[in-house]
């Protein structure tokens, strides 16, 4: 049926699909929670919990944890929650209010049976765990059933302990909602990652390879299937039993998703992510556009890699970006890592990335640990309660926090791990309130270059576009290990491409903002010339003088080696001058040298921001038009440049381009005899001499005056005779 009717796919990876084959062993391998052995002990059945037990009567050595395998068998004679009388009940294991874990859906039933294992890996079972029945629902809310808390520390290591219990009710009026079976069995393994736990959940008797997010980006001339010629486009993701679903994209043949998923990569998940294209129906079956297979064992970890597959015989594209991180490099988005960055963990960093190791892995460049404490100052909204939760990007990684329900003061006390590919990165932070019918709202966002990630600091939060102020504030400890050397091979490597950054769209305040800053870089340029104009005109004769000899003794004795030391040099003088000049660093940096020139000297602003509320329609149309102008007369003044160089090449002015052939067989004649420093030398004193002399002596730039004389292609246009000129037919 469905599979004969599915076209052949294509699949094309960026950068050739032939790159990866064969490559075997030198594709990083994962070494998952690196569990050094299970225990050898019997395990012992038990129905009743031993009311001699006490959790006190057991010690962890430094490398063992606990690791509980919590089965759910079955629920029974469950209250129906929807109008047919069935439920699609679902099961959700719950630790720490941050693990959570669940079952498969079981449609239309009142018994459901499940038989899943799942394993929880935990330093502490003295909390308790809970185990929630649901209703799913396809649309809204899932519905809340029933409950169980479940007491980890009930039994005695080694003993799996089977129990069909009473759930409690969830549903208001109703005492008896059903029941649950299940069994628990708790055992001690070592582990050398053992300082690490809080609390690691894994399904089955599984081991954790690291977290696969994936982003699908956008689909390229979809083929209509709609009447209309168009298309209701989503993508469907699993891995294993884990499945993900992106929003539907209505009446389009080119749709934007751009939402990242996050897949846990299990060892007995398997390596092949499925991804389908669908065209959404209402009120029908959807229909399947294509599909195709995406092998992540193929990838290496901790680098982007854009997978692109197409429709045979059509253009069809559908482009995605999968990331691997593996467990040192962990965002904690269902793995809960220890609260603290402890001494150990710094030291081992340290040394990974000290330059004794440079060569070992040189396109490891560095390590980023992000500590989200809390938010505080997020204000009250009129309707509806607050539901904060955080999203923490940089570069094409991205990890969201858990929600936070119904507060103002937010706290999670998570730590987050990230590769680093480029030490120019930028970590972005940004604040939601979670909304139910209508899209999350963001509260505010910050961007900090990894170079100022030093410890704990309070952030205010700006907004989205990162000018004004926003609502709310992050407390977040930030440190980053990393390696200069590597770090400064990658700064002169091709920069990774941002996919999940949104297009800039046309908009007047930034039509505006990029004028006034050309408009600025003109008028520095203009305020240079002018101070060396004064200076040639002798209008202040000691700085003159002194430049002159200056200039002199500079080209005599200055050798072509020496340039490169001067710029290191003035580099230097600034941060000297930056760090000790004006008394006060922080002042002077943040007060001059980080504002902006055109907005510093309030040059280039011409009738300053733009206050759409108080202008007219006409004065509107005046500000846009003066505007546009401005911007025009630049991007001419640009092209007309690399025009006019061009037409030289191609003899559009025969006479100007055999000119400077000949002047320019000359210079080389001239600089084959004459040292160069003497041509300057003498350019320079007939500068100085010339407008000695006479101060009002017009100056010209010989260069401009050259170009000045080429056409550029409009004028070339307006050159040509009519008969020339391609005649307009029809």
């Amino acid at each position: 049926g469905q599979e004969q009717r599915r076209p052949n796919i294509q699949e094309n990876m960026q950068g050739g699909a032939d790159m990866i084959k064969g490559l075997g062993d030198t594709i990083p391998k994962f070494t998952g929670w690196g569990f050094i052995n299970e225990p050898q002990a019997e395990i012992t059945e038990i129905t009743e919990i031993p009311e001699d037990f006490r959790i006190g009567d057991e010690v962890l050595a430094e490398d063992e944890c606990y690791k509980i395998t919590l089965k759910i068998i079955q629920a029974n004679d469950l209250y129906p929650i929807d109008s047919n009388g069935m439920s699609d009940p679902y099961c959700e294991i719950n630790l720490h209010r941050d693990l959570q874990l669940k079952t498969k859906t079981i449609s239309k039933t009142l018994n459901p049976m499940w038989n899943e294992s799942f394993c929880l890996y935990i330093d502490d079972r003295s909390a308790l765990a809970n185990l929630v029945i649901y209703d799913y629902d396809l649309l809204g809310s899932n519905d809340r059933i029933g409950y169980i808390d479940l007491d980890l520390a009930s039994i005695p290591p080694f003993m799996r302990y089977t129990t069909t219990t009473p759930l409690s009710s969830s549903v208001d009026g109703v005492e008896s909602v059903g029941t649950i079976t299940f069994s628990y069995l708790v055992e001690i393994v070592k582990t050398e990652y053992a300082h690490d736990i809080k609390s690691i959940g894994t399904k089955g008797q599984e081991k954790l390879l690291g977290i696969i997010q994936l982003t699908v980006i956008e689909g390229m001339d979809l083929p209509p299937m709609n009447s209309d010629g168009t298309c209701d486009p989503y993508i469907r993701l699993q891995l294993g039993d884990q499945q993900h679903e992106t929003k539907v994209v209505h009446n389009t043949l080119n749709p934007k998703w751009r939402e990242t998923f996050e897949f846990r990569y299990l060892s007995t998940s398997g390596s092949i992510i499925q991804a389908s294209l669908w065209d959404n129906e209402v009120g029908l079956s959807d229909n399947i556009i294509g599909d195709t297979e995406i092998d992540v064992s193929k990838i290496a970890p901790n680098k982007p890699f854009k997978y692109i597959f197409g429709l045979d015989n059509t253009n069809t594209k559908i482009s995605f970006l999968i990331k691997i991180l593996k467990f040192a490099e962990l965002g904690a988005t269902e793995l809960q890592l220890q609260k603290e960055i402890n001494d150990a963990e710094s030291r081992l960093l340290a040394e990974s990335y000290s330059l004794a190791k440079t060569a070992q892995d040189i396109d490891n460049v560095g390590y980023l640990i992000v500590k989200l404490i809390r938010a505080t100052n997020i204000p009250n909204k009129r309707v509806g309660t607050m539901d904060p939760f955080v999203v923490i990007e940089i570069e094409n990684c991205r990890s969201v926090s858990p929600v936070r329900e119904d507060t103002l003061e937010p706290e999670w006390n998570l730590t987050y791990r990230f590769p680093i590919n480029d030490y120019h990165s930028v970590l972005y932070l940004s604040l939601w309130d979670e909304e139910d019918l209508v899209a999350n709202a963001l509260l505010g966002k910050i961007a900090i270059p990894l170079f100022n990630c030093k410890g704990l600091k309070k952030y205010i939060l700006k907004d989205d576009q990162l000018k004004g102020v926003g609502k709310g504030e992050l407390i977040v400890e930030t440190s980053v290990f990393y390696n200069p050397i590597r770090a400064a091979v990658r700064t002169f490597t091709p920069k990774e491409e941002i996919i999940m950054k949104e297009p800039d769209k046309f908009d007047i305040s930034l039509l505006q903002r990029d004028v006034k800053r050309i408009t600025a870089q003109v008028e520095i340029l203009q305020d240079v010339m002018e101070g060396v104009d004064n200076i040639i005109r002798w209008r202040s004769k000691p700085l003159s003088l002194f430049s002159m000899i200056f200039f002199v003794l500079a080209v005599y004795y200055i050798e072509i080696w020496m340039l490169p030391l001067l710029g290191g040099c003035a580099l230097l003088w600034s941060w000297l001058y930056m760090r000790y000049g004006r008394g006060k660093f922080e002042t002077y940096v943040e007060g001059v040298l980080n504002t902006p020139y055109y907005l510093r000297t309030g040059r280039g602003e011409g009738d300053g921001n733009l206050d759409e509320a108080n202008m007219s329609i006409t004065e509107r149309f005046d500000y846009i038009y003066n505007l546009a102008a401005t911007g025009q007369q630049t991007l001419d003044l640009v092209a007309s440049l690399a025009e006019k160089i061009k037409n030289i090449g191609q003899w559009k002015n025969p006479y100007a381009s055999c000119l400077l052939m000949i002047l320019l067989c000359v210079a080389s004649v001239a600089l084959y005899f004459i040292p160069i420093r003497y041509i300057v030398l003498g350019w320079g004193i007939n500068k100085f001499r010339k407008f000695g002399m006479d101060p009002n002596l017009i100056d010209n730039f010989e260069v401009e005056d050259f170009l000045s004389r080429i056409p550029s292609d409009p004028q070339l246009q307006e050159l040509k005779e009519p008969s020339r000129l391609r005649r307009r037919t029809g």
